[in-house]
């Protein structure tokens, strides 16, 4: 006749014999004060009477639990492509999307740590050793803010998950969150036809252009094509910054009522043409978080952008898809109007 194993005796067991909680049994086994001693005193005695051992993989999962609050937050690097170091938390324009992409890192128990790429003496090897021996296998890939041209970046991919934001990164071809360009600007576009303005002005800079994929470029030529005339010839740099005295002559040759741009300088600029904002000239943004709060335009939700990026990176490093993917898949976040002091709506009839 098979002999039956020995009965396990559990905290339920125990509790029951004693007449008190599992909680105040678990309490005592462990020597907590919070029970008193005589009662404490009772509960050992009746679990070595009972013959009572504790199951040391459950007491390992159960140490793990208690000590969730004391463990480290697991690293994610942010690898900043900028010329000067730091510019992704110092310009208001920039900050938004590093600081959603932190606060979203922090509340799924994560730490963004900050690298900048062109510290002097740096390279490809050095940053991906240090990563390495940081136990770093996730990072988000902050584009070079200003640079026209679009960014080439190579480090050690198979051991790493990488996601970018912005369109700033030419190659190796990441997963990326980005602005819906064509859709923000069409939507302003659409808006502003329905406001009475009939000379709208788009001033197109070659960085955001190339970023949106010239999907700006396309935007604009399309509305063009199905409201014929509603535009005025665009205003395009191949600069970084707009130049001032060439937005004012573009301005006064053509004398949109509206300019569509990214730039917090348009106020400025069409009042040094001679146009008083937005009396005799609206200025719209595409871009206004935490740049021109207060003007017309797209808010571009940058914050939600830096969050959703800190979002796929992390799922990345959770489900073990590290190296390059064969099929990248980008993220869009379109963006929504808000109206503000630098447009009249709609606008007076001449």
């Amino acid at each position: 006749m098979k002999k039956r194993a020995p009965k396990i005796v559990s905290l339920g067991d125990i509790a029951e014999a004693v007449g008190v909680s599992r909680m105040a049994v678990s309490l005592a086994l462990r020597n907590k004060p919070k029970v008193n001693a005589q009662t404490r005193k009772l509960i050992v005695e009746t679990a070595k009477r009972l013959g009572y051992a504790p199951d040391p993989r459950l007491a390992a999962r159960m140490s793990l639990v208690r000590n969730t609050k004391k463990r480290e937050r697991l690293p994610i690097a942010w690898l900043d492509l900028n010329e000067v170091p730091g510019e992704w938390r110092s310009i208001s324009y920039l900050a938004p999307y590093f600081t959603g992409a932190r606060e979203r890192c922090e509340e799924l128990g994560y730490e963004l740590q900050e690298f900048w790429v062109r510290e002097p003496g740096m390279n490809a090897k050095r940053i991906s050793q240090i990563l390495f021996h940081r136990g770093i296998q996730g990072a988000i890939v902050a584009p070079p803010s200003t640079k026209i041209d679009l960014a080439h970046i190579q480090l050690n991919w198979q051991s790493m998950a990488c996601v970018s934001f912005g369109k700033g990164i030419a190659a190796p071809r990441l997963p990326q969150v980005t602005h819906d360009y064509y859709y923000n600007i069409m939507l302003v576009l659409k808006i502003l036809r329905r406001f009475r303005y009939r000379r709208i002005g788009v001033v197109l800079q070659r960085q955001a252009n190339r970023r949106s994929a010239h999907a700006l470029q396309a935007a604009a030529g399309y509305f063009q094509s199905v409201f014929p005339n509603c535009l005025t010839p665009p205003c395009q740099f191949d600069t970084v910054d707009v130049s001032r005295d060439a937005l004012i002559t573009w301005i006064q040759k053509y004398r949109p009522d509206v300019i569509v741009g990214q730039d917090f300088r348009l106020v400025d600029w069409a009042q040094a043409a001679g146009f008083q904002v937005p009396e005799e000239i609206g200025v719209v943004h595409l871009g206004l978080d935490d740049d021109c709060l207060d003007w017309a335009g797209i808010f571009s939700r940058k914050r939600d952008i830096g969050e959703a990026t800190a979002n796929t990176v992390i799922s990345l490093l959770q489900n073990n898809q590290f190296g390059l993917p064969k099929t990248v898949v980008d993220t869009v976040v379109p963006g929504f109007w808000q109206m503000g002091r630098t447009l009249l709506v709609p606008k007076p009839k001449a």
